[in-house]
């Protein structure tokens, strides 16, 4: 994943980042609230260590496999319903 974030900032040299989500594993069974929020976590200090400096706007657009259980987010109950989930929007 590294890599790959290094290729776009050193090759590819976007004018913006739009970063569609969907970052656990589609495995929906074995997957938790927790899990999803790891896997978020991790990709994002990815990126903030490698666009470090980098003039690019990065938008973090969740995607259905965002939440736990997947597909289902209820946006009736307020942005910090789902903790977990819901520190995505607060690593930034």
């Amino acid at each position: 994943m590294e890599s790959l974030f290094q290729h776009i900032k050193d090759v590819e040299k976007p004018d913006l980042f739009v970063w569609t989500g969907d970052n656990s594993p589609h495995s929906d069974w074995t997957t938790t609230t927790e899990s999803i929020a790891t896997s978020t976590r991790v990709i994002t200090d990815a990126m903030k260590r490698i666009f470090e400096g980098v003039d690019m706007p990065i938008y973090p657009c969740p995607g259905n496999h965002d939440t736990w259980p997947v597909d289902v987010e209820d946006f009736n109950k307020g942005p910090d319903a789902d903790a977990d989930i819901h520190e995505f929007t607060h690593m930034w």
